[in-house]
């Protein structure tokens, strides 16, 4: 399948539509909803900090061993395969210079933070139209000579394919003990928790550019790409992670649902026209998150003959924090592609997400878990009152939680973005809008566990 295609498939949410313009500008006009709540007007009752004895945030210790954060195949512990973005490996040392490298099929962007400094980079750089065989890249970084530590983000999605990372060396230097982190937090989510298009200037840039052009099977040549403007190294979750010095591990895919996604080409339904060839078949156009959450990689089904391809949860260290932010492709599915949703089946929803919670309960018999109402639905779009009854339906979710006796599942509901706050590209939230999402979050994780922050 094109690239073109896979985005098409993966894009959440496409709200730069002439016919709802109007409506989404009203939700400024009409009433100051759309103002933050305070800690997302999260939900039960707080800690009480005067007992609770917080974990501590990240220290060095430990081994001279480099971290690596989020799900890898680690069938060649030297090379772990991953395809999840927010996936990082991180190491500290002393020395002038190292040097880090990856094997990918396609172009992918990469965060590097080096001395809490972040610079962008795309691996790996072609050079010519076709790719050669074996596509691995290596960046090597000077430094003033000392101690220094560098991390590595693969901020681009799971839907551009598998990397490999290559180890850290250090060129006349050594490694030193790397950040211990106590505190950990999963976030679960689509297009918004990726970041998709949070750098963009406004509503109709481009997510992504074209960095070169390859022969299709057809022989036309046609565009390789780029997501430009995604960065999950300054999305919520990721802020969220840094303010409270924990590590965050992401589970995000675009136009992927809970029940539903956005749209599902490439299993039969809808129609994409690409002059670059066929719609080919995609065995995953209807796999969910839920589905996805119990995968190794993302682009690799679970296979009971293969050791490591369904994520083994008892190996991990589990996270003391559960954030879901879910559903607003199940809101605005549009499989035949007309410009407007579906609707939704509310109970059919109500019963796939509280399967979710269950599953995730189980997995995570201890953490706190936050249901957030997403930032991109109102009561204009994508149908009249959607915000609502998505707020109606989460909120019966999480009290039939706490009735049952889970009184660690929370409500909460992130702010309601408007052109009050700007936007990113295809509509979705811009950097300002994440900032305020991350707010929310930290406040709403603080008033549940303690935790300090580690503000600057």
């Amino acid at each position: 399948m094109s690239l073109r295609i896979l985005r098409t498939a993966a894009a959440l949410l496409v709200l730069v539509l002439p016919l709802f313009a109007s409506s989404l500008a009203c939700v400024v006009r009409l009433s100051e909803r759309n103002s933050p709540l305070e800690n997302g007007g999260v939900t039960g009752p707080n800690a009480d900090c005067r007992v609770e004895r917080p974990l501590p945030v990240g220290t060095t210790g430990g081994s001279a061993t480099t971290n690596f954060v989020g799900r890898y195949d680690l069938t060649d512990p030297l090379k772990p395969r991953f395809d999840w973005s927010g996936n990082a490996m991180s190491a500290r040392f002393e020395g002038a210079e190292v040097t880090w490298g990856a094997e990918a099929a396609s172009e992918q962007v990469f965060e590097v933070i080096l001395d809490g400094k972040a610079q962008e980079v795309v691996l790996p750089d072609y050079t010519g139209i076709e790719p050669p065989r074996a596509p691995v890249t290596t960046r090597t970084h000077k430094v003033a000579p000392g101690v220094h530590e560098i991390t590595v983000v693969r901020s681009s999605e799971a839907l551009f394919g598998i990397s490999t990372f290559l180890p850290f060396t250090f060129a006349g230097g050594k490694q030193l003990p790397s950040v211990d982190y106590a505190r950990r937090i999963e976030f679960i989510g689509d297009s918004i928790t990726c970041g998709y298009g949070n750098e963009g200037r406004n509503a109709t840039c481009p997510y992504d550019i074209p960095t070169r052009q390859v022969k299709n099977d057809k022989g036309v040549l046609v565009d390789v790409k780029i997501p430009e403007t995604e960065n999950i190294y300054l999305a919520y979750g990721s802020l969220v992670a840094r303010r409270l010095g924990a590590q965050a591990t992401t589970l995000c895919y675009s136009g992927k649902g809970v029940a539903l996604n956005y749209r599902e080409e490439g299993a039969g339904e809808g129609k994409v026209e690409d002059p670059s060839g066929p719609v080919k078949a995609d065995p995953d156009a209807k796999t969910t998150v839920p589905e996805y959450y119990l995968r190794t990689l993302a682009n690799e089904k679970p296979d009971p003959q293969q050791v490591g391809s369904t994520w083994d949860f008892a190996k991990e260290v589990p996270p003391q924090v559960v954030v879901i932010n879910l559903g607003t492709n199940d809101f605005a599915r549009d499989v035949d592609q007309n410009t407007i949703a579906d609707g939704v089946d509310l109970n059919a929803f109500r019963e796939k997400y509280r399967a979710f919670v269950t599953l995730v309960r189980k997995l995570r018999p201890k953490a706190k878990m936050f249901l957030a109402v997403p930032p991109m639905l109102s009561d204009q779009f994508p149908f009249p009152n959607a915000r609502s009854d998505f707020r109606d339906t989460l909120r019966g979710l999480v009290e039939e939680r706490n009735v049952s006796g889970d009184g660690d599942v929370f409500f909460l509901e992130l702010v309601e973005m408007a052109s009050r706050y700007g936007l990113g590209c295809d509509y979705h939230p811009n950097l300002e809008v994440h900032r305020i999402m991350a707010d929310q979050v930290v406040g709403a994780i603080r008033a549940k566990t303690c935790w300090s922050t580690v503000d600057p």
